[in-house]
């Protein structure tokens, strides 16, 4: 099966936000009286939020949606103070898989409307055939139905899709849905993204068309 869609994470993969997200989190987290360090932040990287408070406070969900939107305000507040910017190099490999053409879509275990935030501040929105968040997922990364559900969304086989991914979680999942998986070290070490089947250091490292190509080769032999 040639490949026929590309599906992009957001967080650390289009768009640099895992410090201020930090944070946000950190800041709500501290506020419940709960201690949460970078170190088990980017473990959970991918988790939907409902999941990773889940693990931190035994509240109802009532009560967790409400903290979660405190959360977002603080991501906003800090973005609005700080900026916000692209990962180095992703409009110019989102416009080759355009070009080539591919499918492209974006899935994601951020809230839908942290997602249109997002989209407000960058132009970017036009490059998606798909959009996946955590409102359209029962379960986040690493189980695969964020995957799974954009390529259902495409209309192609999850064999025909490269996911590009910055953590553990995504990776896992990629891999969980079948598809091919190119990590980007944004926010973890090589060393962590093993299962992926690509390592690059940053978008510059990329030539998707080449690698594209070669898949393909692979597959028809």
């Amino acid at each position: 099966m040639p490949i026929q869609a590309v599906i992009f994470d957001m967080d650390g993969t289009v768009v640099d936000t895992t410090e201020l997200e930090y944070k946000a989190w950190h800041q709500m987290m501290q506020e419940q009286g709960v201690e949460f360090t970078y170190k088990e932040y980017v473990q959970v990287l991918g988790a939907k939020g409902l999941e990773i408070v889940r693990k931190h406070l035994n509240w109802d969900e009532e009560a967790i949606e409400k903290i979660l939107k405190d959360k977002e305000t603080y991501f906003k507040k800090l973005v609005e103070q700080q900026g916000l910017k692209l990962i180095s190099g992703v409009e110019n490999v989102l416009q080759t898989i355009q070009q080539i053409p591919l499918k492209i879509a974006l899935a994601t275990g951020a809230s839908k409307s942290k997602l249109e935030y997002i989209l407000e501040k960058f132009p970017i929105g036009h490059y998606f055939d798909a959009i996946i968040t955590a409102d359209d997922t029962h379960t986040g990364k690493p189980d695969p139905e964020v995957f799974l559900n954009a390529a259902k969304k495409l209309g192609v086989p999850p064999d025909s899709c490269i996911v590009l991914e910055d953590a553990r979680n995504g990776a896992e999942a990629a891999k969980k849905a079948n598809m091919i998986c190119i990590a980007i070290t944004t926010t973890r070490s090589p060393d962590q993204l093993q299962q992926a089947d690509l390592i690059i250091n940053g978008y510059k490292e990329l030539d998707i068309r080449s690698f594209i190509a070669q898949l393909d080769q692979s597959k028809t032999r």
